[in-house]
């Protein structure tokens, strides 16, 4: 299905589509051996690992009058409960500054190990506004064109094989619209626990091109022309960082360690479990209706890691979102040009997507616009969010599901946090 998310208003067809992705959740193939994984008593064939998807749900979920009244920590409390989410780490951010910060829940279940406001937290989707960051950087530096044929750039050729003679550009990978199909149960097939084994390049160029293992050109490739309809890639967010690789001849993840979460003062931040001390990251779980119970996913990667693999905290990637509110700068450190942000909060296609920039996208929640990223992959939903018009932004990093009965309860907690921001 493709569908063109609507920026005000709302479309029958993404109810459908968010719909259909929580569905996938429950089918999809799994990877999970009991032994590498916390000892839970959950049957391994009965988890799932579903491919990474943001979580469009065009009709913005309002707080009921009475929550206002009761105690933060308390209503926060009670929502995690009935969303079935084992902890949570959210920051409110205003200003310039993080002026709230809150922990609750669970980030190891069984040895009920608490959620703190440091707990490591995969991003999931999240992650693809690093992507951003580092392909506008590589475009500052005079070494990208938005506009080319990527194929200038990459070690290998990408073309849409029903439509050969259009370019697929850079700026087509950051809009999802460059015709470069998911099929999810070909990158799902190649989680495994830990850092992914297959490096980036090989997987891409295995799914993109003629005689690479994963190559199909009706599957892989969209029947519509690059540019010309939206439709949800993260094949080709991927991409856009693997050209980041081969501009600048270094590793996508070393390339963000050195000149996106370094200088931005994210020091526990990566994109690689080995990098980090797991006993620090919440564990992601799945909850079994019928027992009760949840059960935990291990810490598994996959090739296409930019889009969906960075780790870290609340605290630090709400040093991310500042410099993005205040135009590529925080506490002195610059990281991108003020005017290359501005392209980015842009439409860049307004006919063929209403909502989207460079891989940051618009959403209306509770009559607000607002901008950012939200992200579900197993046992990992997130969503960060800001308003431009005064620059207050919320993040939400939690170790379960989403499911379509917790999607308005965790809109509903975001909601509560944007009114709270009015106290600071």
């Amino acid at each position: 299905m493709r569908t063109i998310p609507a920026r005000n208003g709302h479309s029958p067809r993404l109810w459908m589509m968010a719909a259909m992705l929580l569905a996938v959740v429950g089918l999809l193939w799994t990877f999970v051996p009991l032994n590498l994984v916390e000892a839970s008593g959950q049957n391994a064939s009965s988890t799932a690992i579903a491919p990474l998807k943001p979580w469009f749900v065009p009709v913005p979920e309002i707080v009921a009058p009475e929550a206002d009244s009761i105690p933060l920590d308390r209503y926060i409390e009670t929502q995690l409960a009935k969303a079935h989410m084992p902890g949570l780490s959210a920051a409110i951010v205003k200003n310039g500054q993080i002026v709230w910060s809150g922990a609750y829940g669970y980030s190891r279940v069984n040895a009920q190990e608490p959620v703190t406001s440091d707990t490591l937290f995969e991003l999931a989707s999240v992650s693809k506004t690093v992507i951003a960051t580092a392909v506008m950087q590589v475009w500052e530096n005079g070494l990208l064109d938005l506009d080319a044929d990527i194929n200038l750039y990459l070690p290998f050729q990408v073309i849409n094989p029903h439509f050969p003679d259009v370019p697929i550009t850079t700026r087509m990978l950051m809009t999802h619209t460059s015709s470069i199909n998911d099929v999810d149960l070909i990158y799902v097939r190649e989680y495994r626990l830990g850092d992914p084994t297959i490096p980036l390049g090989i997987f891409l160029e295995d799914y993109l091109t003629p005689g690479g293992q994963y190559y199909d050109p009706d599957g892989n490739y969209s029947q519509a022309a690059p540019g010309t309809v939206w439709d949800y890639s993260n094949i080709g967010a991927s991409l856009a960082a693997y050209l980041v690789e081969t501009i600048t001849g270094i590793p996508f993840d070393e390339y963000c360690k050195t000149k996106i979460f370094q200088p931005l003062g994210m020091t526990e931040t990566s994109y690689r479990f080995a990098d980090l001390d797991t006993s620090h990251i919440a564990m992601p779980y799945g909850y079994n209706d019928h027992s009760g119970r949840y059960y935990p996913y291990g810490f598994y990667g996959c090739p296409i890691y930019p889009a969906g693999w960075v780790i870290t905290s609340a605290l630090q990637l709400a040093r991310h979102l500042i410099s993005f509110i205040q135009y590529g700068e925080v506490d002195g450190v610059r990281i991108l040009r003020p005017e290359t942000l501005e392209e980015m909060r842009r439409i860049q296609y307004p006919d063929v997507s209403s909502t989207f920039g460079l891989l940051w996208y618009y959403k209306t929640l509770h009559s607000w616009e607002l901008m950012g990223h939200n992200g579900g992959n197993n046992g990992v939903s997130t969503e960060m969010f800001f308003r431009p018009e005064d620059g207050v932004g919320v993040i939400l990093l939690m170790n379960g599901n989403w499911t379509q009965q917790n999607l308005h309860i965790i809109y509903a907690v975001e909601t509560r946090l944007f009114i709270e921001a009015e106290k600071y």
